[in-house]
């Protein structure tokens, strides 16, 4: 008798191997935590706006020409302050944005007049409004930038000062670094040109002359801002 009910146990064990094995087959594998997949959405840290602040140097050349009277070559170097803000809209890896500045610069260059006084010409305020293209490397952005620009230039002496406002273009190239998610340092070289165009209209309409300037000027920057 035990011989028989050990033969059945072993029968009804083996019939019932096979459904087991189905069941386990069917019941989902939960892997241990160390080995399941997370899903983190990759971050795109240069969207947004942002403002900043830079100081430079700037190396400017212009020529002024006078009808009949011909023309003149002079540079005025100086360091530069500039206020900078902007939007960048970020896709993947690619950055694009809209980033418009003012500068003030003091380079200016001086000349004796023989009557006791010097006379300047330089120019002191500009500005510009640009589109920016960049590629973000991790913490690095990459780009170049091109635009309009505008500038004014002066010639003062002694208490008489005249001044005009160019209109010109500029293009160049940079690279911001992200210290922290809304810190980040630049640096950045810039290439302005002012084509020939007329100046001091009025002055030089009551001398009977047509008078005529163009400038540009290389400039290279460091900064920092802030991402909002």
């Amino acid at each position: 008798m035990k011989k028989l009910s050990a033969s059945l146990l072993v029968f009804y064990g083996a019939s019932c191997l096979p459904a087991l094995a189905a069941d386990l087959a069917l019941r989902p594998q939960i892997q241990p935590a160390a080995y399941q997949e997370v899903y983190v959405e990759e971050v795109q840290q240069w969207n947004g706006p942002y403002a900043g602040v830079e100081g430079g140097f700037s190396w400017s050349d212009a020529r002024g020409t006078l009808s009949g009277l011909g023309s003149d070559d002079t540079d005025f170097d100086g360091a530069n302050a500039t206020l900078f803000a902007g939007y960048n809209r970020q896709m993947g890896n690619i950055v694009v944005g809209l980033e418009g500045d003012a500068s003030y610069s003091w380079g200016k260059r001086s000349f004796p007049t023989g009557l006791g006084f010097d006379y300047d010409l330089g120019s002191d305020w500009s500005g510009s409004l640009r589109g920016r293209l960049g590629y973000s490397a991790g913490n690095a952005l990459f780009y170049v930038t091109g635009g309009a620009a505008v500038a004014n230039v002066y010639a003062r002496t002694h208490n008489v000062s005249i001044s005009d406002t160019l209109f010109g273009y500029t293009v160049g190239a940079g690279l911001d670094y992200a210290f922290t998610d809304n810190v980040f340092g630049r640096l950045e070289y810039r290439y302005t040109g002012y084509p020939d165009q007329d100046a001091v209209d009025d002055l030089a309409s009551l001398a009977g002359v047509d008078a005529k300037i163009k400038m540009h000027n290389h400039a290279v920057k460091a900064g920092i801002g802030v991402k909002f």
